[in-house]
């Protein structure tokens, strides 16, 4: 059945500041006074005159003004009269602070050039007479040119006083504004033809192309209107107690499913019918595909509230800044920079791509293109090649100091490319993100070279994750939330740094020696009292350490140190015997961690972490997957050899089997050519990735 759809839904358009002349506004009692300071209205001076003069586009767009029309039952109710537009009342719900000081500056037209006399009214339910201010501002040149005052015989209300220290304040930013020659004759001239400038229609052929910028710079607001029976009230409440402002997914919602959306009808389809019969099949149709744009944005919506896919498709993983996740399509579409300050900078996107662009030819374009958009997240989504590869590249976008790609980038890829170029593409951008330069020896990266190659290596080793867990197909998809939210980082498999440990917290301590004692007591039951590496005594001293770290006379310095240095060299002469080596700073002795979980085990020896890594697990931790098979000792399962097949120390052999794993893993990645470099490897029958 299909869905129904009121067309009364809220109303949204465009409005210059002239399509509010002779309009009625009624601010309810909910609402509080007029607040606007200095720095609010000298703000938007400065961005009015900065827009006229240097700003880019048509037109400088005000918030949201979001209104309801008033019954006659409540315009009785109010007390509400107007000679103008047949009494015809919009409460206001959000964008009172906005709406006052554009009859502010209306006010000042009037009164400064004496010939400008458009106005709309405000009414103040809270004080019926605070209205009446704007037509009582006194101007009187002769005394000076920059001053303005109220007709009253009463004391000013708090609110009053406000509205005319707003005033004021426009008046003091054009003097200042003189030696910049934006003073008073600015404000009558060029200020003003903008600032009531209709709607700028689009130029004609026969319109200049060299007309002065100025010339066509307008001003507008974003006219929000209900019309679906909510309550002004908690709607009000919404917008502001709780700080949720109307964001670019319900102005983009009104502008696909207002009554006045324009959808183009077939002409084919218009044909098959006799004229008197158009508007109704014009009417049916945008019903149907309004519908049809309900429908689907729930379901796009309900996949996108899907943590692993959100995770998948959104770099940080959070929801931050979007209460509609629908909306990050849309900026996706829009393809807004994250540096972008303007809230709105979206919709307004949205709005020009159907009245501007030429490849989109009315509302339903647009939707289709948001539609084409989600399919083809959505596809490589559910493809494990895709899911993975895309998904560590979206993950590391903007790395420090490496390459990066945005989704944008691969989004615009997969329509113009063929699926094999795509897929080589993908490719080469890994290779290039996860090396510093061209032709690097990737393998010669370490951890205390410097900031570019630690980052290098975490990027490596997280790429070695993503892509053994790809290539294990009995392995579930790569856990893209976990990365995200865990802030991984790079942990020695095998650490012997006392001064990783805080050397002020005693209970760090504490935590080191009962690591070490369980992990020795275990050790203990396979040596005899005999063996050369019996660990009693060993475990012995780190009792005796911990009884006495509560005293003032242990230090870190020279007791506990003493300590620690003494394990380290228990386990790494038991590795040397056995043909290991020391601590090393490569990738061979690195391994992926989150945060919480390396801070836990840091500073340990490999057979204390290793314990610790399966208790996490255990617990329901996840270890990234190769750190897990590094700990299980899994890239040894080829060996018959003891020495590498111990689990208590991270040995020399055990390091070259690990390095010869990421090594054939990564060797596909790194031996990719540059496609753009390469002969043309498609053909003509083959189809783009969108498709």
């Amino acid at each position: 059945m299909e869905k129904e759809i009121k067309l009364n839904e809220n109303n949204l358009s465009l409005k210059a500041i002239p399509d509010l002349y002779d309009k009625n506004f009624f601010i309810p009692d909910y609402q509080r006074g007029y607040r606007w300071g200095t720095r609010q209205v000298t703000q938007l001076m400065n961005d009015l005159c900065n827009f006229f003069h240097n700003g880019k586009g048509d037109f400088y767009c005000l918030q949201p003004i979001v209104v309801k029309e008033l019954s006659d039952e409540e315009k009785n109710l109010y007390n509400l009269h107007s000679d103008t537009d047949d009494n015809r009342w919009y409460e206001v719900i959000d964008g009172q602070q906005r709406l006052t000081t554009i009859r502010i500056i209306l006010a000042l037209f009037a009164k400064i050039s004496l010939f400008f006399n458009d106005k709309f009214t405000i009414e103040y339910q809270t004080r019926p007479t605070l209205g009446e201010i704007f037509d009582k501002f006194i101007y009187e040149p002769k005394h000076s040119l920059y001053e303005i005052s109220v007709d009253t015989t009463q004391d000013l209300s708090i609110d009053h006083w406000h509205i005319l220290q707003a005033a004021k304040c426009v008046l003091t930013w054009l003097k200042e504004g003189e030696n910049r020659a934006v003073g008073l004759k600015y404000f009558n001239g060029t200020f003003q033809e903008n600032f009531t400038r209709p709607k700028v229609v689009a130029p004609t052929t026969t319109t200049s192309p060299h007309a002065p910028a100025d010339k066509t710079k307008s001003v507008q607001v974003i006219w929000y209107e209900l019309r679906d029976n909510s309550d002004p009230n908690e709607t009000f409440k919404r917008l502001n107690d709780r700080k949720v402002s109307l964001n670019n997914a319900e102005l983009i919602r009104a502008m696909f499913l207002s009554d006045s959306a324009v959808y183009t009808c077939d002409e084919k389809m218009l044909n098959g019918y006799d004229e008197k019969y158009h508007s109704t099949v014009v009417e049916r149709e945008r019903a149907s595909r309004q519908s049809h744009i309900v429908e689907k944005w729930d379901i796009i919506e309900k996949q996108l509230r899907q943590p692993k896919f959100w995770a998948f498709i959104k770099k940080d993983g959070l929801d931050a800044g979007y209460s509609c996740r629908i909306e990050y399509l849309f900026d996706l579409i829009a393809k807004k920079d994250e540096k972008e300050k303007d809230e709105l900078y979206t919709y307004l996107r949205f709005d020009d791509m159907v009245t501007k662009c030429d490849d989109i030819k009315d509302l339903w374009d647009l939707w289709v293109r948001v539609e084409s958009c989600f399919d083809t997240l959505l596809s490589w989504y559910h493809n494990r090649d895709y899911y993975h590869k895309i998904g560590y590249l979206i993950a590391e976008n903007k790395s420090v100091g490496l390459n990066d790609v945005s989704l944008n980038d691969l989004l615009e890829m997969s329509t113009k490319l063929s699926k094999t170029r795509f897929n080589q593409t993908i490719n080469w951008l890994i290779k290039k993100h996860i090396m510093i330069k061209p032709d690097d020896d990737i393998y010669t990266y370490s951890y205390d070279g410097g900031d570019r190659q630690k980052e290098a290596l975490k990027s490596i080793l997280f790429f070695f994750n993503v892509e053994s867990t790809r290539i294990a197909q009995a392995q579930d998809n790569f856990p893209f939330e976990s990365y995200k939210n865990g802030k991984w980082t790079l942990e020695h498999i095998h650490a012997q740094n006392s001064e990783r440990i805080d050397s002020n917290n005693r209970d760090k301590w504490k935590e080191w020696i009962d690591a070490n004692i369980n992990a020795l007591e275990r050790l203990e039951k396979r040596f005899d009292e005999s063996h050369i590496y019996d660990p009693r005594k060993i475990i012995e001293q780190l009792k005796d350490n911990k009884e006495r770290i509560d005293s003032s006379k242990y230090t870190f310095d020279k007791d506990f140190i003493s300590c620690f240095d003494r394990v380290t060299k228990y386990f790494n002469d038991m590795a040397k015997d056995n043909g290991g080596s020391p601590e090393m700073h490569d990738i061979s002795n690195m391994a992926l961690l989150s945060g919480s979980i390396n801070t836990a085990i840091s500073n340990s020896v490999f057979e204390v972490k290793r314990q610790l890594i399966m208790e996490y697990d255990a617990r329901g931790e996840y270890i990234p997957y190769c750190t897990r098979l590094v700990f299980l000792k899994y890239y040894n399962n080829k060996s018959d050899d003891f020495s590498v097949q111990q689990s208590f120390y991270w040995s020399k052999q055990d390091r070259k089997n690990y390095l010869e794993n990421i090594k054939k893993i990564l060797k596909p990645i790194l031996e990719t050519k540059d496609p753009n470099v390469e002969d043309d490897i498609t053909t003509e029958n083959e189809v783009n990735v969108a498709n």
